[in-house]
């Protein structure tokens, strides 16, 4: 077998493969880094190299697999994209190849999901708010301060996924009620999970605390708008780690403005945001700048989750990160 690993950033190559993954690739593969071929960094370069591997491990920023790059993998049967959709690396033409594509998503999903539940701890205990307060001078009265805080709330989570998965799972120890709004969980799921489903105008209108995870895709622009958003309640809390494009930013940036409820937000629009970005201006909303995935051994264990993936395919076995043309459809896609 032979493999190219297409990762040039030298940031991602020290992150993902300086040590056991890169040992581990050799083990059972012959491997060539992309520099090394010689070719152009973009997907017409790749088409000109990869009619020689087996395989190929992507991640960020990686050259795309376009059609025409795809009709040129005369052996090619096993991409890995050490990252989270495959929508960013290849194109759905793969599957008509027999290509089998593999993402490291269940990885970075537990770190996501790690970040979207600290983001609602730090709302729901608006540390934002007081850390503010104190820098100012101000110190805590005992005598009328109170929090939501998260037991005995309604947590509403939107789209299920691996990351609503992983949330549900952390937010076991809680005494919390989780409702759940999504066409892709069944009632025996949401049974086994000990989640309810809803409709998303009930869950809405019923959670102190929102929670979104849908994917972005063409169905899901402007899922959340200015309709949607005047159902949450007031002194609510609405927390987006999912992306920005599925929320009307204008009109949440509205409703925060006249201080109906707090927002934590670590998806934009525009990413980078702008300085003065209003979002920014506002004292009830958290604003993080999209490290969702950083958990430090989520994210460098991608490149481990990739490898071992390639070895059990390389032995004939079905991956168990691999994505199948359904699922592709339903990933976030990183064109819109």
């Amino acid at each position: 077998m032979k493999t190219l690993v297409a990762i040039v950033n030298e940031d991602l190559k020290t992150m993902f493969f300086e040590g056991k993954a890169l040992e581990a690739l050799a083990s059972f593969s012959e491997y060539v880094m992309y520099e090394d071929t010689g070719a152009a960094f973009s997907s017409e370069g790749l088409s000109e190299v990869i009619g020689d591997y087996d395989a190929c491990i992507t991640s960020w920023g990686s050259p795309f697999f376009t059609g025409q790059v795809l009709e040129r993998t005369e052996k090619l049967k096993f991409i890995g994209h050490t990252a989270g959709s495959a929508t960013a690396v290849v194109d759905e033409a793969a599957y008509d190849k027999g290509i089998t594509v593999v993402t490291a998503n269940i990885e970075l999903a537990k770190a996501t999901a790690e970040a979207a539940v600290a983001l609602i701890m730090a709302g729901a205990w608006d540390l934002l708010g007081y850390s503010q307060r104190f820098k100012r001078g101000e110190w805590s009265n005992n005598n009328r301060d109170t929090v939501m805080g998260i037991g005995h709330q309604t947590i509403g989570l939107i789209g299920y996924g691996e990351i609503s998965r992983n949330v549900i799972n952390y937010l076991k120890g809680f005494p919390v009620t989780i409702k759940l709004a999504s066409r892709y969980c069944s009632e025996e799921e949401a049974a086994e999970l000990g989640v309810t489903l809803c409709p998303l105008e009930e869950l809405l209108q019923t959670c102190q605390i929102i929670s979104l995870h849908s994917s972005l895709t063409q169905s899901t622009v402007g899922m959340i708008g200015r309709k949607e958003l005047a159902l949450i309640q007031d002194g609510a809390l609405f927390v987006n780690t999912a992306r920005g494009k599925i929320v009307d930013e204008q009109a949440l940036i509205e409703e925060l403005q006249a201080g109906r409820f707090f927002a934590a937000i670590d998806v934009y629009h525009r990413e980078p945001v702008p300085a003065d970005h209003p979002l920014l201006q506002l004292e009830n909303a958290l604003c993080l700048p999209h490290i969702g995935g950083f958990a430090t051994k989520y994210k460098r264990g991608m490149s481990d989750f990739v490898v071992e993936n390639l070895r059990s395919f390389s032995k004939g076995n079905r991956p168990i990160g691999s994505v199948s043309r359904e699922e592709y459809r339903r990933m976030t896609s990183s064109t819109i």
